[in-house]
């Protein structure tokens, strides 16, 4: 119990204590005074404090202030001591005003926006809790006609403003009480009391000084301090708004408060006027008008209640009616039980299980019904009250004698009021408990999906091909990879990926025929064994590819996955470890096809994997063990018949498997992530090998591949700004080249890079135009200086006049946006001379030098050899 209790009850004996003097003894009337006082300052700490409190309402605290204003009133009062009693009362109630004010918008923010009612109802109710307020009050602090008209208009505008504010205060307290939580009405009911009570003992405060009537005033004192304890003792009484609400402990209550508290009101005011006139008053005007309008308020807001009532009604018929369908309609059997676990009824599903047998269970225990096995679990269950959450096994035996086996969910509602029964939710598990048990004879069962799981596939699969030594036809393994699993797995967590998994092997089941056999291999991996070959097979497996790319419902969201398919044929003598090897290969080629393909095993795949890894590994120390090294090969001048500049070539020698060609184990290092090294190699070794060049090839320019892979890496202008700076190459004898990779990319990073390169001075060139994918486009997209024509483009140029014609057509082009054109892979004099002969620029190839070490481009630049045309030199030209 809150302390603070006791602090109201320490207060309240000598609060009442003085009041009491006060009363008894004229002269101690400012005790009494002060009782009313300090019991208002202790009432507002109260509610601060407590209101403070974590779960509790900041409404407490604006509360707080309320008490605060009358004792103002009185302290202006004390000091002013006016000696007429309008004055009097005008002195104590203007700073009260503001306090009443503050008490209605703190009660009604109590309740909170979200629960105060709006709409004809709720503006009749709040009008009949005003008027019914304002009668009551009016008669309790301004008695009969006869005393409202010896007063003057002053006292009679005073004390009505007076009946007003406190009507108005009081209405919010019954508004309140309608609309609050009901773990929160005793907090309310304490509230609306300790309401009713102040302003009260405020009205007849101030009708006594108006009257000038000491006993009335004395009075007064008592309901004041009683009403302010109360709302202290309210605040302590507040559970919170998200206080869970009380647990019923009988039959629930049919009739809310808020139901009749309007009544409650009428009553209330009506019971006044009563009292009023049997102690031989005369009541006015006003106070009959104000009993008709509560009256007619009364009928507005039943009338108001009974068309919600009645819209409640036929909502709550369409809404049985609607779950009644759905439970006849329903796959799963509801069967309800009374306490002494007799069966009172049973869903029409039940009977599409049981067959007539059914209808005889109503009225019979259940526990008299189940199979003798069944029953000691089923009493187990059902006498420890299990939730809805409990899954039991039991058999009923339909009308044909068989035993039908069921898996019950369990909910124990005899606590409900609404329900009071025990409620079971019956599945039939019958023939899905033969297909169990018969899988559990051949293989172990994976528990997520209740399909066979590694170990039982392997067993399968084991047997499948002893069998097919026999029969010549083992069939085939599809093993299936999921792509997006954990992706979902991320996004959604575990649970919703388990759902995810269980329900793509419910999918794989349901599409494969009725020999075959699906197996969860662990994670996103199933694998079918399928009896079919060839056509079949590859159809199958276009099937699964389709029903596991179909949409997922989960509860985090819907999931879209993909698949990989590998497939193998179960060839005689293979061993289950080889059709495992065969399979993973098949299914890694499947999967670098990309999403939802199928891959069908073949010789070449186990080869070329096994090539592929071992090149994989040696290519990352490939350059620490110096077998990465530059051949150059001349780019020459068509003009002037001299070697203008060379290409860097980047190479691989391997110690075992010899010279690895480029487009081999680049694709692996961009895949490895090592491209970025090799490049920097080249690099280097090219701005080395350009500087260390004669004086008389001082103008050579030297060109180094650039793939798009490496471009995208945002380290290129770094790398050449490093070569540049440790060779002491000049920017402008570097070419870099570019592909159609970069060009077309639609990240912005690369083509600032190249931006950048050129504003450094270093030239840019376009490699294998003429490609397939090549445009004209490709020409003004980057800032590039220098066209290079692919080689397949240049082969056909002395053949074939429409080649020749678009040849032509690029190097004038080229020529116009002033770009330099080098024509690649030159390799015959038919080709060397139509080149020259609509004025290309440059040209490279093996007519004119093959690729060459450094130690020989040295030999063949000095000495002024670069003016002469290699081709010409004859063997020269290194082979």
């Amino acid at each position: 119990m809150d302390p603070r209790r006791w602090w109201l009850l320490a207060v309240a004996v000598p609060a009442f204590v003085a009041c009491a003097a006060a009363a008894a003894t004229p002269a101690l009337r400012d005790l009494g005074d002060l009782a009313v006082v300090l019991v208002g300052l202790i009432t507002s700490a109260v509610l601060w404090t407590a209101g403070r409190q974590p779960g509790r309402s900041a409404a407490w605290r604006l509360f707080a202030a309320a008490p605060l204003f009358p004792v103002l009133g009185a302290a202006l009062a004390a000091a002013l001591d006016p000696t007429d009693p309008l004055d009097r009362v005008v002195v104590r109630w203007l700073p009260t005003v503001p306090g009443y004010v503050i008490a209605v918008v703190a009660l009604l923010a109590l309740a909170g926006r979200s629960r105060l009612r709006t709409g004809r109802r709720a503006a009749a109710e709040a009008a009949l809790f005003l008027t019914a307020s304002l009668v009551a009050v009016r008669l309790l602090v301004g008695g009969p006609v006869g005393e409202w008209s010896d007063m003057a208009l002053g006292e009679q505008l005073v004390l009505g403003a007076a009946v007003v504010a406190t009507s108005a205060t009081m209405t919010a307290a019954l508004l309140l009480l309608c609309v609050v939580e009901p773990a929160r009405r005793w907090m309310a009911a304490v509230l609306l009391v300790g309401t009713v009570l102040l302003t009260s003992g405020r009205g007849l405060g101030t009708s006594a000084v108006l009257t000038d009537t000491a006993a009335l005033s004395a009075l007064a004192r008592f309901p004041v301090v009683g009403g302010l304890l109360l709302l202290g003792l309210a605040v302590l009484l507040d559970p919170g708004r998200d206080a869970p609400a009380p647990a019923a402990r009988g039959p629930r209550r049919t009739v809310e408060v808020g139901q009749l508290l309007p009544m409650a009101a009428l009553l209330v005011a009506v019971v006044a006027a009563g009292v009023a006139r049997l102690t031989g008053h005369t009541l006015d005007m006003v106070t009959w008008a104000g009993l008709m309008l509560a009256v007619l308020l009364a009928v507005a807001q039943r009338w108001t209640s009974a068309c919600q009532e009645q819209h409640l009604t036929a909502r709550l018929r369409r809404s049985e009616a609607y779950f009644r369908s759905l439970v006849h309609s329903g796959v799963d059997a509801v069967v309800i039980l009374d306490d002494a676990l007799r069966v009172t009824w049973a869903s029409p599903a039940l009977e599409r299980v049981l067959g007539p047998a059914a209808a005889q269970l109503v009225g019979r225990p259940l526990l008299d019904a189940v199979h003798p096995e069944d029953q000691p679990p089923l009493a187990e269950a059902l006498a420890a009250g299990a939730g809805a959450s409990a899954l039991l096994g039991l058999r009923l035996r339909d009308a044909t004698g068989v035993w039908r086996a069921l898996e019950a969910g369990i909910a124990d509602l005899r606590d409900d009021g609404d329900v009071g029964a025990v409620v079971l939710q019956c599945r039939d598990m019958t023939e899905r408990q033969a297909r169990e048990r018969s899988l559990q004879s051949v293989a172990y069962t994976d528990p997520m999906t209740a399909l066979p799981n590694r170990a039982g596939m392997l067993q399968l699969l084991d047997e499948r091909l002893v069998a097919g030594a026999c029969d010549g036809e083992p069939g085939t393994l599809l093993m299936v990879e999921l792509d997006g699993i954990l992706a979902a797995r991320q996004h959604a967590g575990r649970d919703v990926v388990s759902a995810v998994v269980a329900e793509i092997g419910r999918r794989l089941r349901s599409t494969v025929r009725g020999e075959d056999v699906v197996a969860r291999m662990g994670g996103g991996a199933f694998a079918v064994l399928a009896a079919g070959h060839g056509a079949d097979a590859d159809q199958l497996a276009g099937r699964i590819l389709s029903v596991v790319e179909q949409p997922i419902l989960t509860a985090a969201g819907i999931v879209d996955l993909t698949a990989c398919v590998g497939l193998v044929d179960l060839e005689t003598g293979l061993a289950v470890e080889d059709v495992l090897v065969r399979a993973d290969l098949s299914l890694r080629a499947a999967s670098a096809a990309g999403p939802g393909m199928a891959q069908r095993y073949r010789p070449a795949l186990g080869d070329a994997a096994a090539r592929h890894e071992q090149l994989r590994e040696d290519l990352r120390s490939a350059r620490a063990r110096g077998e990465l090294f530059l051949l150059f090969q001349p780019v020459v001048s068509l003009a002037d018949q001299r070697v203008a500049g060379v290409e860097a070539l980047l190479r691989w020698r391997h110690p075992t498997l010899g010279e690895i060609p480029p487009a081999e184990f680049l694709p692996i290092a961009e895949q490895s992530g090592l491209i970025g090294e090799l490049q920097r190699f080249a690099l280097e070794e090219a701005a080395r090998a350009g500087a260390a060049m004669p004086e008389s090839a001082a103008d050579v320019r030297v060109g180094v591949d650039a793939p798009a892979g490496y471009v995208a890496t945002g380290a290129m202008v770094a790398d050449v700004e490093a070569a540049l700076r440790a060779s002491g190459l000049a920017p402008e004898r570097l070419v870099l080249e570019i592909d159609d990779g970069t060009v077309t990319s639609s990240e912005e990073r690369g083509g600032l890079d190249v931006s950048t390169l050129r504003l450094m001075g270093v030239h840019v060139a376009l490699a294998g135009f003429g490609g397939d994918s090549s445009m004209l486009t490709h020409l003004t997209k980057l800032p590039i200086d220098m066209v290079k024509l692919d080689r397949a483009f240049v082969s056909r140029i002395d053949r074939d006049p429409k080649t020749r014609a678009l040849c032509e057509s690029i190097v004038g082009i080229g020529r116009a946006l002033g770009m330099a054109v080098v024509a690649e892979g030159v390799e015959t004099s038919a080709q060397l001379a139509v080149l020259s002969g609509f004025g290309c620029h440059y040209a490279q190839g093996f007519l004119l030098s093959r690729p060459m070490p450094l130690e020989q481009l040295m030999v063949l630049l000095s000495d002024g050899a670069s003016a002469a045309w290699p081709a010409l030199v004859g063997s020269s030209s290194p082979r």
